[in-house]
């Protein structure tokens, strides 16, 4: 009977449903320079009750063994207040910086980070130099030459960490490592009784053996067979089976640590002497524990490698003949997880993934099947096609330069460095030999990631990608992107305490680029509700979507020729109602909107990293201006900045700013540091007042311009906008003689003897 009562109450809107609210006073404390030996050292964070009904504390997860967390399990009654008591004990921990999360849990929902971080002057110990690396001598024992496909595969293992890193700086690591060992087989820095979620700390453990091990296996290093570092990694191995670390997150424990330890078994099956098999079982066993049939996409190939590297140890052709397949399993289009028809990536249900999670799909499929290659566990050739198709098609494209798209990444994107892909030279080195008949045109697209040029080889190109809402538009002079939401595809996410902002990512976000690294780190600094392209209400939003969550629209479609394209999604959201087109042609893209109603909006046309002055050219005047400033006002004309123009053919009220912004990237990420970021931004947006009803937009990018001067040599009169209403949106091109045209419900519409018409909903290209 209660619950009839209120949700009748509910429905009626008759009851406010109470709510609690946790507030601190700050969210970071900075101990400054602390001593190892005068041990730990604590803080009091502060809280309040700021809502309406008791509040609980329910649990305080600290970023791993060396901190800790006290706090009280009252309930506390609006406006009281508490503290959480943070400490953190440095002894042995040998780390001479620290920046630690923990997480605070409580019945007011999302949980709140708290970061303590300082430095650490470092007592001597009397461990060092325990494995002496200067004492014993390095083996002559030949390398091992592979007598079947089990150790084929384990040899191009090793040959691929050999690879990864010069004898010079090996040598250095595995001396380094070996001196700091104490005489159980651990490194005192390491917190063995972490259990967090991210940046497990155990996790170093283990890389810390394979860099022993890589120098122990390989013949080029001063270290191979060498009898103390044998010690040492036996030492290690062992370490590692007593303390037995787990993590909170599955993903450490199937994923992350069993794919060091395959490297690890492989490196030593290569070496000149082995640990007995019962040091090495407490690997096997943990490596034994995940299925892959129980994963789709990335995560599946990940658990099935390091599965196969077990096999092949075992030889036991069962375990590697069934993950060979796992493993390529996923090379093949699919309605779910992975590659769909139209050669786009999703994971986490129908998220957009080319970066991210497709990034280890490329990564993991470049990397196993030219290990597998000549055997009988080889890639099938149908699946090398389709993989080569995603590859050169798809993932290389998001690309300009060597600076990814941040549309694609979904809530990597708030990791610092994420958009940067570098040179990439293993990816095209490995894709060559896997992929010989297209081996020059990965050469080409090499060029643009090794030298920066981002035009060399680029070629016209404009996709529709219909099953994750994204279409991509890719020029000689310049790259622009749009990614939406509907009823088929799902929002961007914040699981794992990342993409804390990131709420409208997916809210019709533009991406435009010409050097390519407009975005690459500017997202700490970011105005979350000004995303490039979106129309959206004031003020930064907390993203509550932590996996896969479905959009709401009935209305995302585009059309493409395969050089220009249109696209258009009809936004009903956040009290946002919006009808949003683009409009894609080779010298520009028109953007529209029509339709719009909701409560202080505006549209973003772009918030980019601030590399030139900046200019607003109209009929009568060119204006520079200055730096550190705001505009803001009615204008029609042009502004520009950093290679492109924006024109505003009808007069709109824009907010204009070419001023520093300041955050840090814990604002975005749990994970990541409290320390402040500055960064100069472009800052550009149409303003739609207090209130907007049936209100538009109409502005049109123009990359690849040198400089305002060269915005006398445009041509206006090039593009016709014929329609922009909430029924549908026209746009032709007279130089190419190529209209677009969105019809949000059936109609017709004749411009200069041309008529456009649609019997249904839908977008469409025209010649004219």
């Amino acid at each position: 009977m209660k619950k009839i009562i209120l949700l009748a109450a509910l429905f009626l809107g008759r009851v406010s449903v109470p709510a609690q609210e946790l507030s601190f006073e700050h969210l970071s404390h900075d101990f400054g320079l602390i001593s190892e030996a005068d041990g730990k050292v604590s803080h009091d964070f502060k809280f309040t009750n700021t809502g309406d009904a008791p509040l609980l504390v329910k649990d305080v997860i600290a970023g791993c063994g060396c901190t800790s967390a006290k706090w009280s399990d009252k309930a506390y009654a609006p406006g009281q207040s508490g503290v959480v008591r943070i400490s953190y004990q440095p002894e042995g921990r040998k780390a001479e910086s620290f920046s630690i999360v923990s997480e605070v849990f409580s019945n007011a929902g999302k949980p709140v980070a708290l970061t303590v971080e300082g430095r650490v002057e470092l007592a001597k110990h009397s461990y060092v130099n325990f494995f002496d690396p200067a004492q014993g001598e390095r083996s002559n024992a030949p390398a091992p030459v592979p007598a079947d496909d089990y150790e084929r595969v384990l040899q191009r293992v090793r040959e691929q960490v050999f690879a990864s890193i010069d004898t010079e700086t090996l040598d250095r690591n595995a001396a380094s490592l070996m001196k700091m060992m104490t005489p159980e087989g651990t490194w005192p820095e390491i917190d063995y009784a972490c259990r967090f979620r991210t940046n497990w700390d155990p996790l170093r453990h283990l890389n810390n053996v394979k860099r022993m091990c890589t120098a122990f296996a390989n013949p080029e290093s001063s270290f191979y067979g060498h009898p103390v570092l044998f010690r040492a990694i036996d030492a290690s191995i062992r370490a590692w089976n007593k303390h037995s670390p787990t993590s909170f997150n599955w993903w450490y424990n199937q994923i992350a640590a069993p794919k060091v330890m395959a490297d690890i078994l492989a490196l030593l099956e290569g070496a000149p002497q082995k640990p007995a098999k019962g040091v090495t079982q407490g690997l096997m066993d943990m490596m034994a524990a995940s299925n892959p049939r129980d994963w789709t996409g990335a995560n599946k190939q990940d658990i099935a490698i390091h599965h196969l590297v077990r096999g092949c140890v075992l030889k036991n052709d069962s375990i590697v003949s069934t993950n060979a397949r796992e493993i390529f399993e996923p090379v093949r289009i699919t309605d779910f997880e992975g590659i769909r028809e139209d050669l786009s990536y999703q994971q986490h249900r129908r998220q957009l993934y080319i970066g991210g999670y497709g990034t280890v799909f490329i990564d993991n499929i470049s990397k196993i099947a030219p290990m597998l290659a000549g055997t009988r566990f080889a890639m099938p050739e149908e699946k090398l096609e389709l993989f080569s198709r995603f590859v050169r098609e798809t993932y290389l494209n998001v690309f300009r330069g060597r600076h990814m798209d941040f549309s694609v990444c979904g809530r990597s994107v708030s990791r610092p460095k994420m958009l940067d892909g570098g040179a990439n030279e293993a990816l095209f080195d490995r894709m060559r030999t896997l992929d010989p008949a297209h081996a020059e045109e990965y050469t080409r697209v090499a060029e643009r990631f090794s030298t920066g040029n981002a035009t060399a080889g680029r070629s016209p190109r404009n996709t529709m990608f219909h099953t994750s809402d994204y279409m991509l538009h890719n020029q000689p002079r310049y790259d622009f992107s749009v990614r939406a939401v509907s009823k088929n595809t799902c929002r961007s996410e914040s699981g794992n305490g990342e993409n804390l902002l990131g709420l409208y990512l997916s809210e019709g976000a533009t991406c435009i680029r010409v050097t390519g690294d407009e975005y690459t780190d500017i997202f700490p600094v970011w105005e979350w509700d000004r995303i490039p392209g979106t129309t959206l209400p004031a003020g930064e939003k907390n993203n509550p979507h932590e996996w896969g969550v479905d959009g709401c629209s009935d209305f995302v479609k585009g059309a493409s020729d395969g050089r220009n394209g249109a696209m258009a999604y009809a936004m009903d959201d956040y009290g946002v109602k919006a009808r949003k087109a683009w409009f894609m042609f080779d010298r520009q893209v028109v953007c529209l909107g029509a339709g719009i109603t909701g409560d202080s909006l505006a549209t973003t046309l772009n918030q980019c990293h601030l590399t030139s002055d900046v200019y607003l050219v109209s009929d009568s005047t060119t204006m520079r201006l200055s730096p550190e400033s705001r505009f803001k006002g009615p204008f029609k004309g042009y502004v520009w900045h950093g290679k492109v123009a924006y024109y505003l053919p009808e007069e709109a009220e824009i907010d204009l700013r070419n001023a520093t912004q300041t955050g840090n990237w814990a604002r975005i990420n749990f994970n990541q540091s409290t320390e402040t970021v500055a960064e100069p931004v472009f800052n550009l947006a149409v303003t739609h007042g207090g209130k907007a009803d049936n209100g538009s937009y109409a502005y049109i990018v123009i990359p690849g311009i040198a400089s305002p001067m060269a915005l006398g040599h445009l041509d206006p009169s090039e593009i016709a906008i014929v329609a922009n209403t909430p029924e549908c949106q026209i746009v032709v091109n007279r130089r190419l003689g190529i209209a677009g045209a969105v019809f949000y419900s059936p109609g017709s519409v004749t411009w200069e003897g041309h008529t456009f018409s649609s019997d249904t909903p839908d977008v469409k290209l025209f010649n004219i």
